[in-house]
């Protein structure tokens, strides 16, 4: 190393000490020590030192290292790496029992360990990076992605490869989907699963979105609530690999790479016209990676691996595969105690107005959860503007008044007829939202109640005159005794008036 001559020239041709020499070449004060003693007792100057390279000097400076050594019976190191990976062996236990095996012709444990090293440098294996089995499914999408030929129009459109790879095995799985989002990823998620019969203790993926909704040096990572279910169904646990960090996720890049050489190239002049074709002329290539020898273990395929390490090692699948849902989560419940999902409206009960609640949604159902308490439960309706409401949900004034349905508003308002049931009518045409219109619903009958149907008539009139079609101007109205008054230039709207035959203006309504 070069930095043994930089040692010496420093203790040589400076009166520096052993603490500044340290500093300036970041070595530690006592090594430079040992060297200006060794210097000193073989009476060592620059001229002697200079024309040495670095191994003459390494040997002069440090003659038992380089002394003969005698020849160890050398264990089988791939034997050992793969011994290694299993849950509680330690290099110790296994130099244990290579001494049993070869006795005085065996080697120390100091050298057991420089030469497993060594071994697994020359592999390209990272020390200590140990996966063992049973424990790591490293999940990533393939930054080289695959195509798709519309069969009609001949257009081409690329998707995505999904790779998951085995942390001791590393057994691969690969499967092309659409996209990248959430119920792309839960369905890969699951065939990897099924491919693999079992389920580790960790999903390790990359920091994707479905996966990953974001990471803060506080809080760490936070899962999306739908593969967070998805885990707890299988009774695994997710660790996404760290930001930046490579080593993390190495297996996972490593397999993903396979997939590109030998799937994506060994397909890359075939055409294919469906993900089902894709995925059907996948497999066989899949099986081909995972029965291939792979160097450093002995030559044994990751088939062979599996076999011997994950397959026993793997919790079972449970009986029945995940339902896919999806959630939105922090949403607050409004005044009309319903929530939104998908454009429609579902009721929970009136008491937890105001607070804060994760809505989960199913092929089938939508449920509403408080606390981490389902407190509501639908089945799904995804009607744009529809309402989903339980009477018990309701207030004991809104169930004894008949409000609790959209049909009931709308049967009240006809049974008013006249300017009430035209402007209601008008509302429909401009809202096509259920639940706005249940509202306003709810709005003229209250205003009725506190002000008379025939002012209501009126100033519902006046409304349609002025092409005013919120609940709010007619209230105010009301509010201030005008719901009679002529229109005053400035009030008139500039649209044609609404033609309609329950539009009599306001002067119909006043008392003769």
């Amino acid at each position: 190393m070069q930095r043994l001559k930089d040692i010496c020239r420093w203790i040589l041709r400076t009166d520096k000490s052993d603490r500044a020499i340290g500093r300036s070449l970041g070595v530690s004060y006592s090594t430079v020590g040992r060297y200006r003693k060794i210097a000193t007792e073989q009476r060592l100057d620059w001229g002697a030192v200079e024309p040495l390279d670095e191994l003459e000097l390494d040997r002069r400076l440090n003659p038992g290292r380089h002394a003969a050594k005698k020849p160890f019976a050398e264990p089988d190191w791939s034997h050992i790496h793969a011994e290694y990976e299993r849950p509680g062996v330690t290099l110790a236990l296994l130099h244990e029992e290579y001494a049993l095996e070869f006795g005085e012709s065996g080697m120390s444990l100091t050298e057991f360990r420089r030469r497993y090293q060594r071994y697994a440098r020359t592999r390209g294996l990272v020390m200590r990076q140990i996966h063992y089995p049973g424990q790591e499914l490293f999940l990533d999408f393939s930054g080289m992605r695959p195509w798709i030929t519309d069969p009609k129009t001949g257009i081409r459109r690329q998707v995505e490869l999904f790779v998951a790879v085995l942390g001791a095995s590393r057994k691969t799985f690969a499967y092309a989907v659409e996209s990248q989002k959430i119920p792309d990823w839960i369905e890969c998620n699951t065939r990897a699963m099924a491919f693999f019969g079992g389920v580790t203790r960790y999903q390790v993926p990359d920091n994707l979105k479905a996966a990953v909704i974001r990471r803060t040096r506080e809080d760490g990572a936070l899962i999306n609530a739908t593969y967070a279910e998805f885990a707890a169904h299988y009774d695994t646990d997710v660790m996404p690999a760290g930001p930046r960090k490579p080593k993390h996720k190495a297996a996972v890049e490593i397999g993903v790479k396979l997939a590109q050489r030998w799937i994506l190239a060994v397909l890359r002049n075939r055409v294919f016209h469906s993900l089902d074709e894709l995925n059907q002329a996948m497999a066989p290539l899949l099986e081909r990676l995972n029965n291939k020898p792979m160097r450093g273990v002995g030559n044994m395929s990751r088939n062979i691996l599996f076999a011997e390490l994950d397959a026993p090692a793997l919790k079972p699948l449970p009986d029945a595969p995940y339902e896919f849902a999806e959630w939105k989560v922090g949403i607050t419940v409004g005044q009309d105690y319903h929530v939104v999902w998908n454009d429609h409206y579902y009721s929970v009960h009136h008491g937890i107005v105001g607070k804060k609640v994760n809505l989960r949604a199913s092929a089938d159902h939508v449920s509403v959860f408080l606390h981490g308490k389902r407190v509501a439960i639908h089945p799904r309706d995804d009607t744009p503007g529809g309402l989903s409401t339980l009477p018990e949900h309701m207030p004991p004034a809104h169930r004894a008044h008949g409000l609790d349905s959209y049909d009931t508003v709308t049967a009240w308002t006809l049974q008013q007829g006249g300017a009430i049931a035209a402007f209601f009518e008008q509302h429909l045409k401009h809202h096509a939202n259920a639940a706005q219109s249940l509202q306003a619903g709810r709005g003229l009958r209250t205003l009725a109640r506190d002000y008379g149907t025939e002012r209501l008539q009126a100033a519902c009139a006046r409304a349609l005159s002025m092409h005013a079609r919120s609940i709010s101007s007619v209230k105010s109205m009301l509010q201030r005794g005008i719901e009679a008054a002529p229109i005053q230039g400035g009030d008139a709207a500039n649209d044609d008036p609404i033609a309609h035959d329950n539009v009599r203006g306001a002067d119909y309504y006043q008392n003769p």
